[in-house]
């Protein structure tokens, strides 16, 4: 049974009735004829609050958490969840690199624009809160909202355009170095304080990623400098977030909204500028149900990402997201047989992989000393 712990604000406000409450039992002084009437006026004051104060109702910290589903659909969530990205990233490979569709932009663009149409029209028909959005103006959105977008349109190009240069196992095993990269830019935006266990994990993940492309058959740099511009690009989204949009809380629909729209605008332009957009029309044209596909993807996604966090916890999350990307890994390799994992390359991949748990302990505890992460470890596997 779920122990009830009161919230800060019912603790505060215990601590001030209970303030009250000893300033009015406090003994005074009066003097003269009325001291037996004026005690009895201040019982009945005490008496009075003690009644009014019975009849608020306390607030519930637990009360304010979202409910988590049903085990079998927590269940189903994780399926889809596990499911959903990896089909995606899959289909995106096939079109950029059999159908010949080098266009990392263009098809970022349509997915974009899906996401944006569908997340406009759910606001429109009031089944998500939009008051964040409405109250946003052309200069706060110009000033706050595009740069994000901006960012967040050079992710998805640079990061679909790495598919056309390396094997999608690779890419997921320089997705591992992510967490390097963001610490990084939040170091530099003093938005994080180094410590010992963060720059260990930085060091064992760097480490390992140095292994995993020394072991890389088919290697190309160009492939590797987009992936890491791409996780540049994403942490500079996710910095600007924080710094930008502090005063604005919007949920995943409202958000996808909201940054959507500017997130095509610099897309349109990367299209435009840097792709032969006509051509990327015309193969759009000649495999409609393909491309629709692909759009929808997107959206399946995103849908998925925010069942599986109602579902379930923030560390289930990333523990499923750890997971889901080895098993890309084994699919890429084993069962499609559209690379070859090497040993070194393997040993590279358990090395980050020990650097991406270290990293993700330290954000959650970053108190910890190693000292503490020991017994935290032997804890989990039963020692003493």
């Amino acid at each position: 049974m779920q122990k009830h712990c009161p919230s800060r604000a019912a603790r505060s406000g215990h601590s001030k009735a209970a303030s009250l409450i000893v300033a009015e039992a406090a003994p005074r002084r009066p003097t003269g004829a009325k001291t037996t009437t004026a005690i009895r006026r201040r019982s009945a004051r005490l008496m009075a609050r003690e009644a009014q104060y019975k009849q608020v109702p306390q607030e519930d910290a637990s009360e304010k958490k979202p409910h988590g589903l049903s085990p079998a659909r927590a269940a189903a969530a994780t399926v889809l969840y596990c499911l959903a990205g990896p089909s995606l990233i899959f289909l995106n490979k096939h079109i950029l690199v059999e159908v010949e569709f080098p266009y990392g932009s263009a098809l970022s663009l349509l997915g974009v624009t899906m996401s944006t149409l569908l997340s406009i029209i759910a606001l429109m028909l009031g089944w998500f809160p939009s008051e964040q959005a409405r109250s946003l103006t052309p200069q706060t959105y110009c000033t706050r909202v595009l740069p994000i977008g901006i960012a967040l349109g050079l992710c998805l190009t640079t990061g679909n355009v790495a598919y056309l240069y390396n094997s999608v196992a690779f890419i997921q095993i320089l997705k591992a170095f992510a967490p390097v990269v963001l610490l990084l830019v939040l170091f530099a935006a003093r938005l994080e304080k180094p410590s010992a266990t963060l720059i260990a994990s930085i060091m064992i993940i760097s480490g390992g990623t140095a292994v995993a492309v020394r072991g890389e058959v088919e290697l190309s740099l160009i492939g590797v400098a987009y992936m890491l511009a791409s996780e540049f690009f994403e942490a500079v989204k996710l910095v600007m977030t924080q710094i930008l949009l502090v005063d604005r809380k919007f949920g995943s629909v409202e958000g996808l909204a909201v940054v959507g729209p500017a997130a095509m605008a610099a897309l349109c332009v990367c299209t435009i500028v840097g792709e032969d957009w006509r051509d990327a029309m015309q193969k759009v044209g000649e495999r409609p149900l393909l491309f629709l596909a692909a759009s929808l993807g997107g959206v399946v996604v995103n849908l998925a990402t925010n069942i599986m966090v109602a579902a379930t916890s923030a560390l289930t999350l990333r523990v499923t997201s750890l997971l889901r990307n080895i098993g890309i890994v084994f699919v890429s390799t084993a069962v499609l047989r559209d690379s070859t994992l090497t040993l070194l390359e393997g040993i590279g991949f358990c090395i980050a992989l020990t650097g991406f748990v270290l990293y993700q302990h330290a954000r959650r505890n970053p108190t910890h000393s190693f000292a503490d992460i020991w017994r935290d470890l032997t804890t989990f596997c039963g020692g003493r």
